[in-house]
């Protein structure tokens, strides 16, 4: 069962308190995927306040949210509006406000499911949900103990009016794997803010030299890559203000570098002259390439593999204020 924490989020001084005093699962992607400078940017919010007061978007996603909990309410039962913080009884720092909270029928019983209203910006083109709201959503699922959500949006134009003639929505299901390894970030910042927040971790003296010069490295790198791009600059005017170099290609040599500019024409595509010239043709490739994804997209679902990537990300130490 998990915990009310505040049950009425109107009462705005006491819920930022009690959401500050935990992580929020608006807050544990961030955590995930950023390192030591993001989290001291999320603790410094958490000590003084958010910087981000909201913004014309924000306050149009509160005022487009009853809207969307009322189309959620075509797909759940009992759909409410949720300003209440919820804490995860067993870890009562992981906290999360659900936008909605409805039930769903699973053999005969009704089982409590989250909403997820959101209002894309003009230009939104995707039918898939971006990563921070789906760790926002699995977040959610562990703090309240529920096995799915529902994920409800809309695209707002340039004229601040939807563009869709009804929301779009997705179920998402918990994903415990995904869980895991966020609860395993969000208590490692628990535990670094616990600990005084220190700027530098105990680390191996052979580790910390390594890192170090990287940073030297980065910084002369940096400088390099500077004055390069200051020279390719005035190497490119050159060929611009030369006689036939844009077009036929310059080779220049200098005391200590040289430079072969080259230019190649080759026939590409022209799916608009395509289409234009013969539509039918064009629509019938264009039916292929679509029917190929469609089946591509059904034969993922039964055969697939998991497929697991790294990424080492490396970053400079910003000096304190």
């Amino acid at each position: 069962m998990n915990a009310i924490i505040v049950s009425d989020g109107t009462d705005r001084p006491d819920w930022l308190r009690a959401r500050a005093e935990g992580v929020s699962a608006s807050e544990a992607h961030a955590i995930a995927a950023g390192g030591r400078s993001t989290w001291r940017r999320i603790l410094e919010d958490k000590l003084n306040g958010e910087s981000f007061k909201g913004n014309a978007e924000t306050d149009r996603g509160r005022r487009r949210e009853p809207y969307l909990l009322a189309y959620a309410a075509e797909y759940l039962a009992n759909v409410e509006p949720s300003s209440a913080l919820y804490a995860n009884p067993e870890h009562p720092l992981h906290r999360a406000t659900p936008d909605g909270i409805g039930t769903v029928e699973v053999d005969g019983i009704e089982v409590p499911c989250g909403v997820e209203a959101k209002s894309h910006a003009f230009g939104w083109d995707s039918e898939s949900v971006p990563i921070d709201h789906y760790d926002q959503m699995q977040f959610g699922m562990h703090v309240l103990g529920f096995a799915r959500w529902l994920y409800v949006w809309e695209v707002m134009g340039e004229d601040g009016e939807p563009t869709l003639d009804e929301p779009r929505h997705l179920w998402i299901e918990r994903d415990d794997r995904r869980i895991a390894q966020l609860v395993r970030e969000v208590d490692a910042f628990i535990a670094w803010r616990e600990d005084g927040a220190p700027p530098a971790d105990d680390i191996d003296a052979a580790l910390d030299d390594a890192l170090a010069a990287w940073a030297d490295a980065r910084e002369r790198k940096t400088a390099a890559e500077s004055d390069e791009k200051g020279a390719t600059t005035t190497v490119r005017a050159h060929i611009a203000s030369t006689e036939g170099g844009e077009e036929y290609g310059l080779k220049v040599a200098g005391r200590r570098a040289e430079f072969v500019y080259t230019v190649k024409s080759e026939n590409v595509l022209d799916a608009d002259a395509w289409q234009l010239g013969d539509p039918t043709t064009y629509t019938r490739w264009s039916e292929l390439i679509a029917e190929a994804e469609a089946i591509a997209s059904a034969a993922a679902l039964t055969y697939y593999k998991s497929a697991r990537s790294t990424r080492l990300n490396l970053y400079p130490v910003k000096e304190s204020a």
